[in-house]
């Protein structure tokens, strides 16, 4: 999760910021990238201009005051969850590049950056003298004055008065009451230890509730999931059953009219009429390039002519007894609508048709050679 700090403005602007040119304060951001930092803008105004400066997204800041320097890191409460954590990597590169700073702020709202939290945070406070207040009364040093002679001199020694021996009446007294305040300390001592241990009893308890309440829980959710399978099991199957049962209503109906196209062309070639007639796109028969002929499907042979007003056919296939094979060819030659028709005593023949239905027609017509 590495950056980009290469911009040359950035370096530029930090320099005219550490070495006490007017420039006081810098931002950087994204530009709509995701990993490039560049110079947004920079100023003179101090913290009020960085601060009106600010955006909706993540911002690096670095700012002089009083020749001391602020490395700010701006996360805008309405960027998602990923690009705050991206801001905390970058925002450790940031700080070694701008390695002059004495303290970092992060901040997610301009009231987050008000010149008080700042000035605290850098420990620039309001000066503790004010110049201009008037001057307080001094305060006397006169000595006190020596008494005049022969007056009295009163003595400051203070005389301690003298404490009555206690009689054992008094010792009684303080022994009782000794006795009554390690009973009291026992007692709270002990009723100490019943509530621990009642407390103790309580917090057992609810572990064991919240133990049984998660065994209840893991086992219903092992419930559902059994039931989700279940569902998605039978679910499925019945796709399977319905996608095969589809399968052979498709496979049959295809017989069914395979079987009628058969059936016709059997009639018509009986008639000796022509059986099938059209264009369609060929390449085999040493040729590999892709002809557009017009064909007529005539008794058991297909004629190939190059248009339907020529007389003479340019090449024939006979195909009772030398065709092993139809299948589609779509994966191998990619063209829709086509097909291959595989002879026993020569290379294979490829078709495509303009549509599927012609392909269709045509394909069961040769079909019915195929040994």
């Amino acid at each position: 999760m590495s950056c980009d700090l290469t911009d040359p403005a950035i370096q530029e602007a930090y320099e005219e910021i550490i070495s006490g040119q007017d420039t006081n304060w810098l931002i950087l951001g994204y530009h709509d990238t995701r990993d490039k930092i560049s110079l947004y803008s920079k100023g003179t105004g101090g913290l009020d201009e960085l601060r009106n400066n600010l955006r909706e997204e993540v911002l690096y800041g670095f700012l002089r005051i009083e020749n001391r320097f602020v490395l700010l890191t701006y996360v805008s409460e309405a960027v998602s969850g990923v690009r705050r954590a991206r801001a905390l990597v970058h925002g450790r590169a940031v700080g070694a590049l701008f390695k002059a700073h004495q303290i970092q702020i992060n901040a997610s709202t301009p009231n987050d950056l008000t010149e008080a939290n700042v000035r605290n945070r850098l420990k620039l406070g309001e000066p503790t003298e004010r110049p201009n207040s008037p001057p307080g009364p001094k305060r006397s040093q006169t000595l006190p004055s020596t008494p005049p002679a022969g007056s009295p001199v009163q003595s400051q020694v203070p005389v301690s008065p003298i404490s009555p021996k206690p009689d054992s009446g008094s010792d009684e007294a303080l022994e009782s009451e000794r006795r009554a305040a390690e009973d009291a300390e026992r007692l709270a001592r002990e009723k100490g230890e019943r509530d621990a241990v009642a407390q103790r009893k309580v917090a057992e308890q609810v572990a064991r509730e919240a133990a049984q309440r998660r065994a209840l829980e893991e086992a219903e959710r092992k419930k559902q999931e059994a039931a989700e399978q279940e569902r998605r099991e039978k679910a499925a199957s019945e796709a399977k059953a319905k996608a095969e049962l589809d399968r052979k209503n498709r496979e049959e109906a295809e017989r069914k009219r395979n079987e009628e196209l058969r059936n016709r062309f059997a009639e018509l070639e009986k008639s000796g009429k022509v059986t099938l007639s059209g264009y369609i796109t060929v390449q085999g028969g040493g040729v590999y390039f892709w002809k557009r002929r017009f064909f007529e499907l005539r008794g058991k042979t297909l004629y190939l002519f190059r248009d339907e007003t020529d007389k003479l056919p340019i090449s024939k296939l006979e195909l009772d007894g030398q065709v092993t094979g139809v299948t589609d060819a779509q994966s191998e030659v990619l063209i829709l609508n086509s097909f291959k028709v595989d002879f026993r005593s020569s290379e294979p023949y490829y078709f495509f048709s303009d549509d599927k239905k012609n392909k269709e027609l045509i394909v069961a017509a040769i079909g019915r050679y195929a040994k």
